[in-house]
């Protein structure tokens, strides 16, 4: 009697069927939601009127500066200025992907069905991270353009060429991803929407605000100071340079996220 036999498909490793699980999960509950891409419009439409406002402001205001503020001008920056309401807006959205779960209960069937709560949360970090990254970039590049066509009439605009220009766009947007990742461990340490909400508005803009108080050297180390850095092209004192502010970012993000993983492996959900 010959027996026949089959070749073996090797299955794939069971924490990566996990982690593709999590991911398409946390994706289908997410784009599901008419407040994700409510938010993503408003992030979009908000933050490029922002930019717009300061670039006329400070258009119309050239010729009353000073040769030191001349000297500073970030043609840049300015047209980016609106990153700052991105960021609030996307890490909100980060964190009620959270803290939403929690005040329903889903949390519960969520953990149940996915027992590796750590993983969890570091899948809806990564999805929210993914979803912000292409809506802030789009917003930089339209909110720069816009910005330099009105920088054009009083001759003070930049090219994407220029350098540091193209960097600031990129890295701006890879700032507002891990904002909302830090959004998501916010949530999760938090678990209540209103606390969250009102942690995420201190840290990014009460940061920048009182952070005025702080000497320069610790001011730049601010997350809201340095979002701001992640988009200059002209430094100035207290400002760190794009790259660091991006690493102090990301800094941020994996304590926060550390911190939501430790709690939701040790308490109740």
């Amino acid at each position: 009697m010959t027996l026949t036999t089959f070749p073996i498909t090797p299955a794939l490793p069971v924490r990566a069927t996990t982690i593709s699980r999590i991911l398409k999960g946390e994706w289908t509950k997410l784009r599901t939601l008419p407040s994700t891409w409510r938010t993503a419009a408003f992030a979009l439409v908000f933050s490029i009127a922002a930019g717009a406002v300061l670039v006329i402001s400070q258009a119309n205001g050239w010729a009353t500066m000073t040769p030191s503020q001349r000297a500073s001008f970030d043609a840049t920056s300015c047209s980016l200025f609106g990153i700052m309401i991105a960021a609030v807006l996307l890490g909100s959205l980060a964190l009620r992907s959270v803290t939403a779960e929690y005040a329903s209960g889903m949390i519960r069937s969520t953990f149940t069905a996915m027992p590796a709560r750590r993983l969890v949360l570091a899948g809806k970090a990564a999805i929210v991270a993914a979803f912000a990254f292409p809506v802030a970039l789009v917003s930089n590049f339209v909110a720069f353009e816009i910005g330099q066509r009105i920088f054009a009439g009083k001759h003070l605009q930049v090219s994407l060429g220029h350098p540091g220009v193209l960097g600031a766009i990129l890295l701006g947007a890879v700032a507002v991803s891990l904002i909302a990742v830090i959004g998501v461990g916010l949530g999760g340490v938090i678990r209540h929407t209103a606390g969250a909400t009102a942690a995420m508005a201190v840290v990014i803009v009460g940061g920048v605000t009182f952070g005025q108080l702080l000497p320069p050297g610790l001011r730049g180390y601010l997350p809201g100071t340095a979002l701001q850095a992640a988009v200059t092209v002209h430094r100035s004192p207290g400002i760190l340079a794009p790259g660091t502010a991006i690493v102090v970012l990301g800094v941020y993000a994996a304590i926060t996220l550390a911190a939501a993983s430790i709690r939701a492996a040790h308490r109740d959900a």
